[in-house]
């Protein structure tokens, strides 16, 4: 079962996050690795629940 009690990452670490994947593959001018894709793909998810979530508190 995962820990619920751990704070969630901002929309804007998670947005540095998935830049940061992208920034390491460019400067070694290469695609994203597979193991890389899989974390950008989980990381968008958490990053578009998050900001899903911040516009359900707002309005």
């Amino acid at each position: 079962m995962p820990d619920r009690r751990r704070e969630t990452p901002s929309p804007e670490a998670l947005n540095q996050a998935i830049r940061a994947l992208w920034v390491r593959a460019g400067e070694q001018r290469r695609p994203l690795t597979v193991d890389e894709q899989r974390i950008y793909r989980v990381l968008v998810a958490a990053w578009a629940e998050a900001t899903q979530a911040g516009q359900e508190l707002a309005a």
